[in-house]
């Protein structure tokens, strides 16, 4: 029998580190649950009119995450449309958010391997949390490495909060999305 899965959760909201592949798996999962997909770095970005490389230089973190909560609340809590919701990779580290994303549907943690995500996020430059401080003696790779794994380990607890877990490593996104629905089939249906 078919049913239409965002009617039995409400929201779907993707958590994971920055690289985890919440931005490419989402519009699949959206189409999958014949909904719309949201992005909240993406609207953050719309509603400063800048990146978000320049709202943490210019505005700072805290204005940043200010912005994202009250993003995530008018999202969370949208009575008429439900929606798949790809977060920010520090956005689940706020209680504030964990409270009104953990309420409003369903959460999936989107978990990769260190390397992994260095390999994915090494070429971009508009992470401003993965840009390291070179310390005497490390490459440059090395710092990033170093970078991601101290974030994810400060963020590990928070994510493994998570109604649902599923690993991207080594698996493309249909993979991803295809093990994210026959996770919430057999918890929601």
């Amino acid at each position: 029998m078919e049913f239409k899965i965002i009617d039995i959760l409400r929201n779907i909201f993707l958590i994971g580190f920055s690289g985890s592949g919440k931005s490419t798996v989402g519009p699949l999962l959206a189409n999958l649950c014949k909904t719309h997909f949201v992005d909240t770095d993406s609207l953050i970005a719309k509603h400063y009119r800048k990146s978000i490389v320049r709202v943490f230089t210019e505005d700072g973190e805290k204005e940043f995450r200010k912005t994202e909560t009250d993003i995530i609340d008018k999202i969370a809590n949208n009575q008429r449309e439900y929606r798949v919701i790809a977060l920010g990779g520090g956005a689940f580290e706020r209680y504030q958010n964990r409270q009104m994303i953990m309420k409003q549907g369903v959460v999936v943690y989107l978990s990769c391997s260190v390397s992994e995500l260095y390999r994915r996020l090494r070429i971009y430059t508009d992470r401003p949390l993965l840009i390291p401080k070179i310390r005497p003696g490390e490459s440059r790779r090395m710092a990033i490495m170093r970078q991601i794994a101290t974030l994810l380990n400060k963020r590990k607890k928070q994510y493994r909060m998570a109604d649902i877990m599923v690993a991207t490593t080594n698996r493309s996104p249909e993979e991803v999305t295809q093990l994210i629905m026959s996770k919430i089939r057999k918890i929601y249906a």
